[in-house]
């Protein structure tokens, strides 16, 4: 989101008084998720999010067992890095909740040498056109 948009989002909440309560909070567990996915390896920081923060104890949801089990072998120097003068933190709660996990996006394999040749071949067969522009791009395309 580009800075403009979201310096007008922020606009927006702030003047709808309902919202502007709950700004502060937002940005305040926004900054411990970020804190949060700079402190893990990748992997593990896409499959954990700060919840919330209930006093000093950090809720952090993960969305599969061994992430949770990570970071609840780690609680402990997590809480230390995450905590700062204005907001102390001793404890992480860590919770299981794979129904909001996101799947991740499988490795689409491209065609095979064979195959771009055989479309090669059917590229040379076909009259100019549509058809013939749209598979030279495919076939581009696959090539890299």
């Amino acid at each position: 989101m580009a800075a403009s948009s979201l310096q007008r989002l922020r606009g927006l909440i702030r003047a709808e008084r309902a919202l502007a309560v709950l700004l502060p909070e937002a940005e305040r567990l926004a900054l411990l998720n970020r804190r949060l996915g700079e402190a893990l390896p990748p992997a593990i920081a896409k499959r954990s999010r700060v919840m919330a923060l209930d006093g000093d104890s950090l809720i952090v949801h993960c969305d599969n067992g061994a992430a949770a089990s990570r970071l609840r072998s780690q609680a402990a120097s997590l809480a230390k890095m995450l905590s700062s003068e204005a907001q102390p933190v001793t404890t992480l709660k860590v919770k299981v909740r794979a129904d909001w996990s996101r799947a991740d996006k499988p490795e689409k394999p491209g065609l095979g040498k064979d195959a771009l040749s055989a479309l090669g071949a059917l590229e040379e067969t076909l009259p100019d056109g549509n058809l013939k522009t749209a598979l030279a791009r495919m076939i581009q395309h696959q090539r890299g």
